[in-house]
């Protein structure tokens, strides 16, 4: 990212992994429950020193989550396919971390972090002689009191992460062949600004986010027994809030168009390998700051092992 009148790059954002694992395990003939280990969502964005003493702004900031979480589903007869009730809860942890200026080459650390505890319910329908599912879910906001430390002292911070609801569907529509697709929100408007309480001055990062929405759509292949292939194409909408003109007031989440391909391939009845890669573009765009940026490129790998017993 640049700004006019400030030579070189000022603001850059540093790759990120993303993971998921989970143990499923079937209860009773109509019931399961699944565990789940995951970092669902999370931010790094690093600045030159003498651009953020000059802006009032960090030179780095980062934030975390961690999700550990128990979501189980019953299930029930319902003419020719099976409603399921789901629910879970969630242990969650939210980290952030940064480096606050202190002269236009120095800085000093803040780190806060904290726990809490979510919820998810849901619903969903599937007729498996028509490969038919459709889904439903709620994920409820969760609330956090961040401590830690900032300046050399104790520091502290409210803050709420949005609630978002998703709704999933997938049909065959030939022999062999798959249409899926998926609607997700995320109230990330309830999320303007992270104020930490420091023994000086409060610390305060302005976000100004709107709601996000992600949608998706799909084609899945069984090439054979063992091999299957999904494409996709997907939109997700910046959650920076355009003003006049189109200038974001805050932030630089500009709307994310993407593509994605990947497969399985099944070993064994019991043992599964996933797969896939995926590309994706950012809006160019500007903010009142004044900052500026090019359209830029998401290139993504991930991949997963699925074994039952």
């Amino acid at each position: 990212m640049t700004r006019p009148g400030v030579a070189g790059t000022v603001s850059t954002t540093p790759a990120r992994v993303h993971y998921n694992t989970g143990f499923k395990a079937d209860i009773l003939d109509m019931a399961s429950c699944l565990v789940t280990v995951q970092n669902p969502f999370g931010s790094d964005t690093t600045r030159t020193n003498f651009y953020a003493a000059t802006t009032s702004q960090a030179v780095s900031e980062s934030i975390r989550s961690t999700d550990t979480g128990l979501t189980c589903a019953v299930g029930f007869q319902a003419g020719p396919g099976i409603i399921s009730l789901i629910g879970g809860v969630s242990a969650q942890n939210l980290d952030y971390q940064a480096a606050i200026p202190t002269s236009t080459t120095a800085s000093t650390p803040v780190s806060i972090n904290g726990w809490s505890t979510g919820w998810r319910a849901g619903l969903a329908y599937e007729i498996p002689e028509y490969a038919l599912r459709v889904s439903a879910i709620y994920n409820a906001p969760v609330h956090y009191t961040l401590n830690g430390t900032a300046y050399g002292g104790a520091a502290s911070a409210d803050v709420t992460t949005p609630q978002s609801f998703e709704l999933r569907g997938q049909t065959g529509i030939a022999p062999g062949w798959l249409a899926l697709g998926s609607v997700k929100w995320m109230n990330w408007a309830t999320l303007q600004r992270l104020t930490v309480t420091t023994i000086a001055a409060p610390l305060v990062s302005s976000f100004d986010y709107r709601d996000g929405w992600t949608v998706t759509a799909g084609i899945g292949h069984a090439v054979n027994e063992q091999l299957s292939v999904v494409g996709t194409l997907s939109w997700d909408r910046g959650t920076s809030t355009p003003g006049a003109g189109g200038v974001l007031t805050s932030g630089t989440q500009t709307d994310r168009y993407g593509i994605s391909l990947g497969g399985s391939y099944s070993f064994s009845p019991s043992v599964q390998l996933t797969g896939g890669v995926s590309a994706s573009t950012l809006g160019a765009g500007s903010n009142a700051r004044g900052e500026r940026w090019d359209t830029g490129y998401v290139f993504a790998v991930s991949g997963g092992l699925k074994g039952s017993f």
